[in-house]
């Protein structure tokens, strides 16, 4: 994928399908996660806000869940 909203989504898509299930622990840290999927960490965190507002996610701590 191209953008971060992109990258981020088919991580915790594959992380889902990996666990069979909706929610999931990323296993190291954001920074880590930035360096993972190659992108800059506050614009990661960034997109993940958006991702949040828009109710596409729920986060709490590393724990993600997804909502559609």
């Amino acid at each position: 994928k191209r953008n971060i909203r992109g990258k981020l989504l088919t991580y915790f898509e594959l992380n889902c399908k990996r666990s069979l299930q909706k929610t999931f622990i990323i296993p190291f840290s954001y920074t880590d996660l930035a360096d993972y999927l190659s992108v800059d960490r506050s614009a990661m965190m960034r997109e993940i806000k958006y991702l949040k507002e828009d109710n596409l996610i729920k986060i709490e701590n590393r724990i993600i869940t997804i909502k559609y």
